[in-house]
């Protein structure tokens, strides 16, 4: 039987867009192209509600698999088999997917876009599973079984697939305005950075650093995450600014109580310069609360105060673990706990404040002069493009 492979994909959100929904879609389409610029394949196609890659080399289902899987905005894609949708080729396909595999219980998990086809998607479970517990003398198990036969029929056409992914979901990368992350290379900000990325969200990223006072080692971490992150985003923009000279001068005229504060609010301030450039409409940060001392609530609300632009912490309520887990199922958190010393940590006292009072803090910050220093510091910034490295092809 001649066989025609393709990729079938069920999106996230997007179903939910109403008159945006062909835009949501067409970016969605863009973005799998990107993504798989130089993988095999001769068309995209959106109907019925999904997107259909045509002209796929199955062989090379690993490879597609993890591209795919780093698509924002997409639910899961299945590797399927095109058929004319007769009861006979259904059950001829499904044994020929399964008769080769091991497993001890499977289901028929079967969706019918196309109405007019004369079986209802519970019928196809019937007819299709009956037909497989005949030929493979193997029970039906509907919760978790060891394999999955998919079949859909869309737009007068079959598709069979036992091949799955799960995706992340969200929003396709593009479709939400710019924000700017405060990008670190701990564990916490490359984790708040992806969760936007999933909203669909265009980063740019800002690194400060406080060499020579601290090594490059944090730099050289941060360009490595970010070649994490372009998986996701296929894209990074990064900024690195040295603000060495600020943080001597706070240093020098502040309690070392409030240093880490006030580091804070110059990073968000000067972050917000340059969301002004770039036409971003948010920061982004990997605070979460009361997680270490700098992140009190008013601690918090003293650093926020410094911007009228809104302040995205995706990651408030999580706890450490919920992050670090995260982090290594995003592939980041490696990088993460490599030694480095960032512009802050370097410098942070024995007993930082935790409840800093923002009169106090406007107070102290006045008998600073940042005017000069802000301008050299965006003045002598790094600009570099990070784009995603695939060693599987």
């Amino acid at each position: 039987m001649n066989t025609t492979h393709c990729i079938l994909i069920h999106y996230h959100e997007l179903g939910l867009k109403g008159d945006n929904r062909h835009w949501f879609e067409q970016v969605f389409e863009n973005n799998i192209k990107k993504h798989l610029i130089d993988l095999p394949f001769s068309s995209i196609k959106t109907t019925g509600a999904r997107v259909f890659i045509f002209g796929v080399f199955p062989e090379k289902w690993s490879v597609y698999s993890i591209r795919l899987n780093n698509i924002m905005g997409l639910a899961n894609a299945t590797l399927v088999i095109q058929i004319e949708p007769t009861i006979e080729l259904l059950n001829k396909t499904a044994e020929n997917l399964v008769c080769d595999k091991q497993f001890n219980t499977f289901k028929i998990a079967a969706r019918r876009q196309y109405k007019d086809f004369h079986l209802t998607s519970m019928e196809i479970n019937k007819q299709v599973g009956a037909h497989l517990q005949k030929i493979c003398n193997k029970p039906v198990k509907l919760k978790n079984p060891d394999l999955t036969c998919f079949i859909e029929i869309v737009n007068g056409m079959g598709y069979l697939g036992i091949s799955r992914i799960i995706g992340y979901g969200g929003l396709p990368v593009g479709v939400s305005e710019k924000a700017i992350s405060l990008i670190s290379s701990g564990i916490d900000s490359p984790v708040a950075s992806f969760e936007l990325i999933k909203r669909g969200v265009d980063i740019t990223y800002v690194h400060f650093h406080s060499v020579p006072s601290t090594s490059r080692q944090s730099i050289l971490n941060v360009k490595t995450l970010l070649k994490i992150l372009a998986k996701y985003q296929l894209e990074c923009k990064l900024i690195l600014i040295p603000i060495l000279p600020i943080q001597q001068l706070i240093m020098k005229n502040i309690r070392d109580k409030y240093w880490v504060i006030l580091f804070r609010r110059v990073m968000v301030n000067l972050a917000c310069q340059l969301a002004k450039k770039n036409g971003a409409s948010a920061l982004i940060t990997g605070e979460s609360v009361g997680q270490v001392a700098s992140q009190t609530l008013s601690n918090l609300r003293a650093i926020d105060n410094i911007t009228t632009l809104p302040i995205l912490r995706p990651l408030s309520g999580m706890n450490k673990v919920d992050i670090i887990n995260r982090a290594m199922e995003i592939g980041t958190y490696d990088i993460s706990v490599e030694p480095y010393e960032d512009c802050c940590s370097y410098f942070v006292p024995i007993h930082p404040a935790t409840r800093a009072r923002l009169p106090d803090i406007i107070r102290m910050e006045s008998k600073l002069n940042y005017n000069n220093l802000f301008e050299e510091a965006l003045k002598i910034s790094e600009i570099e493009t990070i784009k995603p490295h695939y060693k599987e092809t």
